[in-house]
């Protein structure tokens, strides 16, 4: 078994503990392209002025491996100015127990850990009593197929406060097609179970993608 699927195959101990712009319009993207991230993030960066912002403010994510071009532009546009509040993180499959190497400032603001304290860590540290085994194992198998996935599901903050995640998964990729990265990202509904995403994927980024 691949670690980066073993590391989501095993028991979790119970944890220690806005509404979209108007101006915010995209076309959903049509119902047999899973490939949200980039269709959304594309969209609201030339919504929002892409170049001509001002220079970025918050940590940056330097990929150790050569992206894809497609994989590379989703990491530019999440770096650019704009993105300070979206909540996601990236995790490494060549290391033992696919670990969290890079945290953004949002998923920290969000989740109410230090960057010490999540990178490094596999992101099971999210789940608690509440977590149901069935969404796990959604993920888990979206890894195992290094596919695109969207799994509802309940996380934990650091303060033990619930939340209902509308998490985005997706490989990133060399150049060369050799699995580099999964990058995931946080968004907070109002509520759990299927339906949660709109039709709209703008809704996800204007959110912030954790209101």
């Amino acid at each position: 078994v691949p670690p980066a699927v073993e590391a989501y195959d095993r028991t979790v101990p119970a944890h220690d503990a806005k509404a979209a712009p108007a101006d915010y319009v995209v076309e959903a993207p049509p119902q047999n392209n899973m490939d949200v991230l980039k269709t959304v993030l594309e969209a609201i960066l030339d919504a929002i002025g892409g170049s001509d912002l001002p220079a970025p403010s918050q940590r940056q994510f330097v990929a150790k491996k050569e992206l894809s071009e497609r994989d590379a532009t989703i990491v530019d546009m999440l770096n650019s100015a704009g993105h300070e509040d979206v909540s996601f993180c990236l995790c490494d499959p060549d290391q033992e127990d696919c670990p969290i190497v890079f945290a953004s400032d949002g998923f920290c603001n969000f989740t109410g850990y230090a960057v010490s304290e999540i990178e490094g860590r596999n992101c099971r540290f999210l789940q608690g009593p509440g977590t149901e085994k069935a969404d796990v194992d959604k993920i888990r198998s979206a890894i195992k197929s290094e596919k695109e996935e969207s799994v509802n599901l309940l996380n934990y903050k650091k303060d033990g406060t619930s939340f209902n995640n509308e998490f985005f998964l997706s490989p990133l990729y060399e150049e060369d097609g050799k699995l580099a990265y999964y990058i995931g990202v946080q968004c907070s509904v109002k509520k759990l179970g299927p339906g949660q995403a709109p039709a709209n994927p703008g809704w996800v980024y204007a959110q912030g993608l954790h209101a």
